[in-house]
């Protein structure tokens, strides 16, 4: 009897062992160590084409700005015509070099002048109404392989070729060298902070990071691991957003996530089609985006949506223009002045070079109305990289050209 009562209680305790090592298995290896927010996306009524306001923004008035009425005009009658307008009319428009040596990583500063590096020398220039260039440092800065400014044009993130960085201040004439496996630098718009991949050899070191403009004060975000293709580093005007995370979410759309600098519950955004770049509004309001489809034979068309708070991904309309977003430019939160191919070839949004040979012609968009109108087609069959406007000379729109590296202007009414 007492065996009979022995081996039981062996049973008994085997048993219980099992049960406790498999509870054991799940619990520290399979079970999930946090559940993912539940979102829910918000519950909107628009106008197909037009933008509803979002938080503070609310309801627009008429524009009685130069944009607003150039907008509203009568259209240009679409016929073939060899005349040459001196201001954008909606037809062919005169084009002046604006800067005639080649140039890279133009920008138009807060106090509208245009910064740029002349490829020639080396140096970084900026250039005002007046057109006269004036060197912003001695230093020269060939190699360069990407430049991202501060908004006044006074600091700069540069990344070199040879895999050096560097933040250059050019107000003071110093700079500061960063560790090289920080990659794609963004400094914020008041010029205070940087955000970084720090791409460490080992994945598991790989974070989205910030810290103060001359690298101290180093603050991780995120860790994105093998994921750095999906992180896109691009500060809202606020700074409190740093990057969008961008994942596909099936096979015909993605799913944008709004990477906060202090692990903020941000709403996530869900796109149509692939590709999504994104571009904030002055406000931090708005965001215009391009994204290509298979269902349009990947071409990129641009959409506007709200963006803060708790109206992210509210009011997402498209806009009926094919183009990329990096090829826009916000001249107030209510107009966008953008760059456009005259036929976007198919395919563009998978391979660039393909829209990199057709001619651009200039748009204006009202997201107020969802009205846009083709304001100009630049003479001598020109090819927008980057385009500029700054209400402090709102008579002009200027544009840096892809295939000559040049900075041309355009006059508005």
């Amino acid at each position: 009897m007492k065996t009979y009562w022995q081996r039981l209680a062996i049973i008994t305790l085997m048993g219980l062992a099992v049960i406790l090592f498999a509870f054991f298995l799940y619990w520290f290896f399979w079970r999930a160590f946090f559940a993912p927010p539940e979102i829910t996306p918000p519950v909107t009524t628009t106008t197909p084409g037009q933008l509803t306001g979002a938080g503070e923004a609310g309801v627009r008035p008429i524009s009685t700005s130069t944009l607003g009425q150039l907008i509203e005009a009568t259209s240009t009658p679409t016929t073939i015509t060899t005349e040459i307008s001196e201001v954008a009319n909606g037809g062919l428009t005169r084009t002046e070099a604006f800067v005639k040596d080649p140039t890279l990583f133009s920008a138009m500063t807060s106090g509208g002048q245009i910064n740029y590096l002349n490829t020639k020398d080396g140096k970084f220039y900026r250039i005002g109404a007046d057109g006269q260039a004036v060197a912003l440092s001695d230093q020269t800065f060939f190699g360069a392989s990407s430049v991202f400014w501060d908004g006044a044009g006074d600091r700069a993130t540069i990344e070199f070729r040879d895999g050096s960085n560097i933040v250059y201040d050019f107000a003071t004439k110093k700079q500061v060298v960063l560790p090289a496996h920080w990659e794609d630098l963004k400094i914020t718009s008041n010029g205070d902070s940087i955000a970084f991949k720090n791409m460490a050899y080992d994945v598991e070191n790989r974070y989205l990071a910030v810290s103060k403009f001359d690298g101290s004060q180093p603050k991780i975000i995120e860790s994105i691991g093998a994921n750095a293709d999906k992180v896109q580093i691009n500060w809202s005007p606020n700074n409190q957003v740093v990057a969008q995370y961008v994942e596909g979410k099936d096979s015909s759309r993605s799913e944008v996530y709004f990477v906060g600098q202090n692990k903020e519950n941000f709403r996530s955004m869900v796109v149509q089609g692939r590709g999504f770049e994104g571009k904030w509004s002055p406000s931090g309001n708005y965001m215009l985006y391009s994204t290509y489809d298979v269902n349009d034979n990947y071409r990129p068309s641009l959409w506007i949506s709200a963006a803060s708070g708790e109206n992210i991904g509210a009011s997402r309309n498209p806009i009926a223009i094919k183009t990329f977003v990096d090829k826009c430019t916000f001249a107030e939160d209510r107009f966008v002045i953008c760059g456009a191919p005259e036929e976007m070839p198919a395919g563009a949004g998978l391979n660039r070079s393909e829209a990199d040979k057709v001619q651009d012609n200039i748009w204006l968009i009202d997201l107020a109305t969802g009205n846009t109108r083709m304001i100009a087609k630049p003479q001598g069959a020109r090819t927008v990289e980057n385009i500029m406007y700054s209400s402090s000379n709102p008579g002009k729109i200027f544009f840096s050209e892809k295939n000559d590296n040049r900075i041309y202007q355009i006059n508005l009414p």
